[in-house]
């Protein structure tokens, strides 16, 4: 089987190349970077996704798009990091962190960047307008839930060394993007911040790091600037 991934660089599409470099699988990357992003389809996917996979086995091509369901995919065919050897509380664990990280993490904090893009976007003389709706969305509910969110998680890692428990995971995969997206902007939160060193000692995510051209100060200013 051959695989190319389609990465977006500095995107959520660096997970998959981590998790590539973890099980030592052989891969075509083909890099994009958001300047050179147009209205020509830059993925195999209809919807231009990143990241997108690319899948040849037996002279037939098979395209797979969302992080979720391409780690879901490959964790099927290399189940490694899937939830195999857990025991019955770890697989509630693995199972809960994984999917809360796509369907509650990641749309508050796309959220918070949503309205600082309007914002941005916005004419001068009426930017005033969204940077006050922002505001009061920010004060009204996103702050309070992305801080509930972050203690939530805290709390957990304060009593396992991994999201499912003594096992590295998909999970840990998962939320590593969201949770360095908004730690520093929480600095209290040690436990997450002992987690997120815990996971850059790992030679296979520094190798994704430098395959996926990813850089810190660009993450770090696209990201703090939301807040």
């Amino acid at each position: 089987m051959q695989i190319r991934l389609f990465h977006l660089k500095n995107s959520r599409s660096q997970r998959i190349i981590w998790f590539l470099e973890e099980l030592e699988l052989n891969y075509e990357l083909t890099i994009k970077d958001h300047s050179v992003i147009s209205k020509d389809k830059n993925s195999l996917h209809q919807l231009s996704k990143f990241p997108t996979l690319e899948i040849i086995e037996q002279e037939k091509t098979s395209v797979l798009a969302e992080t979720s369901a391409i780690l879901d995919y490959l964790s099927h065919l290399h189940p490694q990091l899937g939830p195999n050897s857990l025991s019955s509380q770890q697989l509630l664990n693995f199972y809960y962190w994984k999917n809360y990280c796509e369907a509650t993490f990641i749309p508050d904090l796309v959220l918070k960047q949503i309205f600082h893009q309007i914002a941005e976007r916005t004419p001068f003389p009426f930017r005033f307008i969204p940077k006050l709706l922002k505001y009061g969305f920010d004060q009204g509910y996103l702050n309070q839930s992305l801080q509930q969110q972050m203690r939530m998680i805290d709390e957990h890692l304060e009593q396992h060394a991994w999201l499912a428990g003594d096992q590295f995971t998909i999970a840990d995969i998962l939320m590593w993007f969201p949770l360095l997206a908004c730690s520093q902007n929480y600095s209290q939160f040690k436990h997450i911040h002992r987690y997120l060193a815990q996971i850059e000692n790992r030679p296979a995510f520094n190798n994704a790091l430098i395959k996926g051209q990813w850089s810190a100060s660009t993450f770090n200013a696209y990201w703090t600037t939301a807040w």
